[in-house]
Parts: C-alpha cells; structure tokens; sequence
C-alpha cells in the first residue's frame, strides 16, 4: 500500500468547488501562514483520490476531566494526531479532517516540499504529522471509508454524518471541472495551430506541386 505523503491542492480548484459548497475549507489565497495553503493527505476512495485536510487543533478537541484540561479520543470523522513531547507527555500536534475530506483531480494535487520550508518549527511539526499519520494510516483509511459509506446511505445514527461534505456531488463537480479543463486545453491547442498556420505562407498548386517534385528527385538521389 503507498506511504502517505503531504500534498496542497490547487487555489484555482478549491474557488471552483467553494462555488457550490462554501463549506469545503478554504485555501486562504490572501492570508497564509508559512508556504502552507491547503495541505493534507491522500486516499483513494470510490475510485478518486480523495485528499483528507490538516488542521490545526481547536479548543472543540480538547474537554475537561476534573481539573485538567485533556485531549479527546479521535473519532470517524477527526483523527487527532497526538504525539508526546521530550517530558513525556501528550501534545495535539493537529487533526486530519477526514469530515472535509473530498476528491481532487491529480493535476490539481502538488506534492508538499518540506525541505522549502523555511520556518524550522513549523517544519519540525509538519513532519511530526507525516510520521503520525503514516504509523496510523490503516486506521486512517478505515474511518474515511466508513465515513464515506455511512454519508453514503445517509445513515443518521452518527450525529457527525450530517456534518460531513456531500462526496457524491463533489466526485459529480470533481468530473466536471476535468471536462472543462480538458475542452480548455483542447481550445488553446486548436488556437495555437491557428495562429501557427497564419504564419505561413499562401501556396499556389504549382508551387505544391514543384515541392513534391522536388521531394521526389531528392529521395531519387539517395
């Protein structure tokens, strides 16, 4: 099974799905932090590469047993990456919201390059993210099928299902936005040719003919 590696998706992507559902998260184009946008992991479900988004931890992921304040377990549609520090004790480095997760063409999926990172700590944290993720990736792709499945059927014994995005109209969007860009580079192709045949030359029939004459005595030399 591949190793899980981090990936940002393309902005013009993101504002085309943003369109039809506000909720998918946003890239944050104007106001970004470090060379992140939106960076995450990728599986493949129903037959997409369905990217699964980072997020930083919020205070909705911590409760208070007595008096402490403490991390909650993860659940199918969050995936608390919990890693303990140098004193031994248990920090919540982010979540991975499997809730958002939703399919992205490949040509719209970059690889995150971490060694361009020039921020050490929040590089130090990105890479304490990928080697949680890929010790926990089974479980990871367990919960967003069960998810994906559940959302599926809309099963509502799970309050969270009605939370989570509307994958089979994203694939339906994630089908379309390929058509387009596809009849896009089809046009511009054709354009160019256009443009590239105006270059040339008007050319009479007897000066095609005297071309190929001139092609035939020349193999005839060989």
């Amino acid at each position: 099974m591949q190793e899980f590696k981090i990936y940002s998706v393309s902005d013009e992507y993101i504002s085309y799905l943003r369109k039809h559902f506000s909720n998918v998260y946003s890239n944050k184009e104007n106001h970004r932090n470090h060379t992140r946008k939106y960076i995450g992991v990728v599986i493949e479900v129903n037959g997409f590469n369905y990217y699964i988004p980072l997020s930083s931890p919020k205070e909705t992921d911590y409760q208070v047993a007595g008096e402490r304040k403490v991390i909650k377990k993860s659940i199918v549609p969050i995936y608390r990456i919990i890693v303990k520090n140098s004193n031994g004790e248990k920090e919540l480095k982010g979540t991975l919201r499997i809730s958002h997760m939703l399919p992205v063409p490949e040509s719209e999926l970059e690889l995150y390059d971490l060694g361009n990172e020039k921020d050490r700590a929040y590089r130090d944290l990105v890479n304490d993210e990928i080697i949680f993720i890929r010790k926990h990736s089974d479980k990871i792709r367990a919960n967003a099928n069960v998810l994906y499945q559940q959302k599926l059927h809309n099963d509502d014994t799970a309050k969270y299902v009605k939370a989570a995005l509307e994958f089979r109209e994203l694939e339906k969007l994630c089908q379309q936005y390929i058509l387009e860009k596809q009849r896009e580079n089809f046009i511009s192709a054709f354009n160019e040719l256009r443009e590239e045949a105006a270059d040339v030359p008007e050319m009479s029939l007897e000066d095609i003919n005297a071309e190929i004459s001139a092609a035939r005595a020349e193999r005839k030399k060989r």
